[in-house]
C-alpha cells in the first residue's frame, strides 16, 4: 500500500477478517467470489477498492484456470467444515460445510484425464467429512472417481486436506 501499487487480497483472511485495519483501502474478495476475479482485477488497477465478502453457491468446478504443474489437478471436494474449533478462522471464512455433488467431481476428474494430467489431488478443508450434507461419503466418491481414471494406470489419485 505504502508503494502506490494497486492490490487484491483474496481468499480466507479478508473473509475471515473483514474489518482488519490492515485491509482499509484494498481490494478484497471473498472465498466464494472467485468467479469474480478478472473484474476486481480490472476495477482496482482503474483506482477502484471493491469488496465483495458475500457468501454464496459454491463457485463452478468449471471456471478456466492456469495449473502451476501441468501434470497436476488440484480437485476441491468441499468448502467449509463440521468442527467448532477455537483457534481456527476456517469456520468463521468458509461457513458450513458444502460438499460438491459426486457427478460434478467425476465430471472434472474425466476433464482433466483428457487434459492429460497425471495426478488428481482431491484436498478440502474437512477431507473426512466430505459428502455427509449429501448423504454420502468420501468412500464412495473415491470409488466413482477411480472409474474415471485410465485402465493403464497413467493417473493416479491422491486424497489429502489443504
Amino acid at each position: 500500500k505504502g508503494a502506490g501499487k494497486r492490490l487484491v487480497v483474496a481468499g480466507c483472511v479478508p473473509q475471515g477478517d473483514k474489518n482488519a485495519r490492515e485491509l482499509e483501502g484494498l481490494s478484497v474478495l471473498g472465498v466464494t467470489q472467485i468467479d469474480r476475479i478478472v473484474e476486481v482485477v480490472e476495477r482496482t488497477l482503474e483506482g477502484h477498492a471493491v469488496r465483495l465478502l458475500e457468501k454464496k453457491a459454491l463457485p463452478s468446478l468449471d471456471l478456466p484456470k492456469v495449473r502451476r504443474n501441468r501434470h497436476v489437478e488440484i480437485l476441491p471436494l468441499s468448502t467449509g467444515c463440521l468442527g467448532a474449533c477455537t483457534y481456527c478462522k476456517t469456520k468463521h471464512a468458509r461457513g458450513e460445510l458444502g460438499s460438491y455433488a459426486p457427478e460434478a467431481l467425476a465430471a472434472r476428474v474425466a476433464t482433466a484425464v483428457a487434459e492429460g494430467v497425471t495426478e488428481i489431488w482431491l484436498s478440502s478443508e474437512d477431507t473426512g467429512a466430505y459428502g455427509i450434507d449429501l448423504g454420502t461419503d468420501v468412500t464412495r466418491l473415491f470409488r466413482d472417481l477411480v472409474k474415471e481414471l485410465p485402465e493403464d494406470g497413467s493417473c493416479m489419485l491422491r486424497l489429502g486436506m489443504t
